[in-house]
């Protein structure tokens, strides 16, 4: 038999079938390609869409539109980089009519959908600092410093705030890690005298202190911890001499007036400690030295009726101090380390 003969006829209905169905694969890929409803195309229309927003002043339509598109595709760098923008912009508006927690909720939304942003981690820790959330402001910028080790504001902020949490010798490392990179900082060397002198090392805080006026002479505060330390080790000329050098900037600073009506105090000459308590309590009702020590000068006049009420304020005053930071309020979920998605 002969190659031909052997060979079967192909059907051309079976021969179209096979092409059709070819044709209508590709054509298949080719719909389906074209209608994926978060196509990369439909993305980028739809960024370009919230940036438009953003740009013409609709901020919170924009920041809508930014979370919709992280919520259903995250780390998209566009939209993470217009989310944080617009988080940032309401966030500043509601801080600025004094609504904090309203600030709080909108970099607390942002984080939700831009989890590893150091910029917004910084600027969650920065207000969560000024609301008193040491706790929730330390695990952000504890976060933001594992994103970003090199930015030196993280480490001066982060300083701060484990200052406020009494975590001195950590305190003392970021805010001298700082110094470093910004020696010229009149503000952070008096932060890192205050850790200093918080943890009594009295010499060391009085060489910031000494440095901060030095770069900033135009102050109050680096006088008044100059005179606080001397009236701690019993030098009260210096101590009264450094709180008048604060007065000047600001007649009613509270702390130096008490400090001046203390250092009197001790040495007993208490018609003057007197005259400048009552101006302390006057100028700072709710500074507890000033009336502890006005309590306790109106007793050496023999003044007992109106010292047992400044006694009484003292003590009112001191037990909410102590609950207040003892709390220490914590109000936010814990922020993931960087990349923990990912293990």
């Amino acid at each position: 038999m002969n190659l031909a003969a052997r060979m079967k006829p192909v059907s051309p209905k079976r021969f179209i079938s096979a092409h059709s169905i070819r044709l209508f694969g590709l054509a298949f890929l080719a719909v389906i390609a074209w209608a994926s409803p978060r196509s990369f195309s439909q993305q980028s229309i739809d960024v370009d869409k919230a940036a438009a927003l953003l740009q013409a002043g609709e901020t919170e339509k924009a920041c809508q539109a930014y979370h919709a598109l992280l919520t259903a595709k995250p780390a998209n760098p566009e939209a993470e980089a217009g989310e944080v923008t617009c988080s940032e912009q309401l966030a500043l508006k509601a801080r600025a009519n004094g609504d904090l927690n309203g600030a709080l909720q909108y970099l607390l939304q942002a984080r939700d959908v831009v989890p590893h942003n150091s910029r917004l981690l910084y600027d969650l820790g920065i207000l969560e600092d000024q609301m008193h959330l040491y706790k929730d402001a330390d695990l952000s910028l504890d976060a933001a410093g594992k994103l970003d080790p090199t930015d030196s504001r993280i480490w001066y902020a982060s300083g701060r705030v484990k200052m406020d949490l009494g975590q001195l010798d950590l305190a003392k490392e970021k805010l001298a890690a700082y110094l470093a990179v910004h020696p010229e900082d009149a503000t952070a060397h008096y932060g890192l005298g205050r850790a200093y002198q918080l943890g009594l090392q009295f010499d060391k805080a009085r060489t910031e202190f000494q440095r901060s006026i030095s770069l900033q002479a135009a102050q109050t505060e680096g006088y008044y911890q100059l005179g606080d330390i001397a009236l701690h080790e019993g030098e009260f000329d210096e101590s009264i001499a450094n709180f008048e050098k604060t007065l000047v900037r600001n007649p009613k600073h509270g702390g130096a007036l008490a400090g001046i009506g203390e250092a009197y105090f001790k040495e007993k000459k208490y018609d003057k400690a007197l005259e400048y308590l009552r101006r302390a309590v006057a100028a700072a009702s709710d500074y507890q030295p000033g009336h502890y020590y006005l309590g306790l000068t109106l007793a050496r006049l023999g003044k007992q009726e109106e010292s047992k009420q400044e006694l009484s304020i003292a003590e009112k005053l001191a037990d909410d101090e102590n609950r207040k930071s003892s709390q220490h309020l914590q109000l936010n979920p814990a922020v993931e380390e960087p990349n923990a998605r990912n293990r």
